[in-house]
C-alpha cells in the first residue's frame, strides 16, 4: 500500500534564496538537505519550521495548509516542531536535563527519566546536571539534539547538527543517533541540514541536493552519487566527501 504524503511543499519561491521548491515526503521519512553555501538550505528549513513565509508557493503538512504566498498561517509553536539551531539555543538559567526536557509532555519523573536515557544516548551520561556555561561547544550541540529527541514533536528539523563537533565525536555521534532519529520522526518527518555527505549516507532515506535556490537532486543518495540526477549532483556529493 503507497504511503500517504505527510508533507507537501508546492512551488516554493523567495526572491534571492529559493526557486520554485516542490517536493513530497511520506511519513517516517527523514531528508537530508546539502548543497553549496548560499544554496537556500537553511532558509528552506526555516521555511517548513514557520519562521519565514514563502512570497509564492505553500506548505502542507498532514494535510493541512501552513504556509501560503506571503503568509504563515500555523506559527511553529503549533507546528509540534522540534529544532537544532547551528548555535545551540539552550537556556543558560536551567541546567542540562532541564534544557532536554523542555518539549517532552507527561508526569515529571517520567520526562526526567526520559531525558536522562537521551542523554545517555548522544554520549552525555552523568551529566544532566551541569550547567550550560560548564560546556563545551560539542557538549552543548549534544544537549541541543537531545532536547529534539525528547520533545513530542511530528516536525524534527536539524540545521548543521554537528556543526561544533570534532570529527571523531562526529562518528561517534552518528554511530549513536540513527535510530533514535527514525523513532523520532516514525509520527512525521526529521529534515538534517548538513554539509557532510557521511550524515546523509548514514541518516536519511532521502537526500535533497540544492543549487543557487533549486532542487537539482531529489532520490536516493546512492542514485544521486551514481549519476542519476546529473553530472552536478554527483561531483558535489563527491568532493564534500572528500574534502
Amino acid at each position: 500500500m503507497t504511503q500517504a504524503t505527510f508533507l507537501k511543499a508546492s512551488g516554493l519561491t523567495l526572491a534571492g534564496r529559493l526557486d520554485n521548491l516542490s517536493f513530497e515526503l511520506t511519513r517516517g521519512s527523514t531528508v537530508a538537505i546539502l548543497g553549496p553555501s548560499g544554496s537556500g538550505k537553511t532558509t528552506l528549513l526555516r521555511m517548513l519550521a514557520g519562521f519565514e513565509a514563502p512570497q509564492r508557493g505553500q506548505i502542507e503538512i498532514d494535510g493541512e495548509t501552513v504556509s501560503s504566498a506571503g503568509q504563515v498561517i500555523v506559527p511553529p509553536e503549533r507546528r509540534q516542531l522540534a529544532f537544532a539551531f547551528q548555535e545551540p539555543a539552550l537556556m543558560p538559567h536551567l541546567d542540562v536535563i532541564h534544557n532536554v526536557c523542555l518539549g517532552a509532555r507527561g508526569p515529571q519523573p517520567a520526562r526526567l527519566a526520559a531525558g536522562q536515557q537521551v542523554l545517555a544516548d548522544v554520549g552525555l551520561p552523568g551529566m544532566a546536571h551541569r550547567r550550560v556555561w560548564q560546556l563545551s561547544g560539542g557538549e552543548a550541540q549534544r544537549v541541543q539534539l537531545a532536547r529534539v529527541f525528547t520533545a513530542d514533536a511530528r516536525l524534527l528539523l536539524l540545521d548543521e547538527p554537528f556543526a561544533s563537533v570534532d570529527r571523531m565525536c562526529r562518528a561517534d555521534l552518528l554511530n549513536r543517533i540513527g535510530d533514535r532519529l527514525k523513532r523520532c520522526a516514525h509520527n512525521g518527518v526529521a529534515g538534517i541540514v548538513t554539509h557532510d555527505p557521511a550524515d546523509a549516507m548514514e541518516l536519511a532515506d532521502v537526500t535533497m541536493v540544492l543549487r543557487a535556490g533549486r532542487i537539482v537532486a531529489f532520490g536516493r543518495f546512492e542514485q544521486i552519487a551514481a549519476g542519476a540526477f546529473g553530472s552536478w549532483p554527483a561531483e558535489f556529493v563527491a568532493g564534500q566527501a572528500s574534502a
